[in-house]
């Protein structure tokens, strides 16, 4: 699958993608013990330059981390800083 956001490159997502963690609300206040697999594979895929497109970009907090699969903390304290420092560099 090729994806890409915000008229950002079309970047080709790595397969297969990591089950998404059971419960977003697991580690919301405090870091998990180690990244979930699902936070590592997204934060691969910004690193080789993909980007969310606007409707991802529009979800709040808890909507995003469920999206991407991962924790809530995973979200705001490392996917969203990813994602929006992509935004800058452009």
């Amino acid at each position: 699958m090729r994806t890409g956001g915000c008229g950002g490159r079309w970047v080709d997502l790595e397969r297969p993608k990591p089950q998404p963690v059971g419960d977003i609300y697991r580690h919301w206040g405090s870091p998990p013990p180690e990244p979930s697999a699902r936070c590592l594979y997204w934060a691969e895929q910004v690193r080789r330059g993909w980007r969310p497109n606007r409707r991802i970009q529009a979800l709040g907090r808890e909507d995003a981390a469920s999206w991407y699969g991962v924790y809530l903390w995973e979200y705001i304290h490392i996917l969203w800083p990813m994602t929006r420092k992509q935004e800058l560099v452009r």
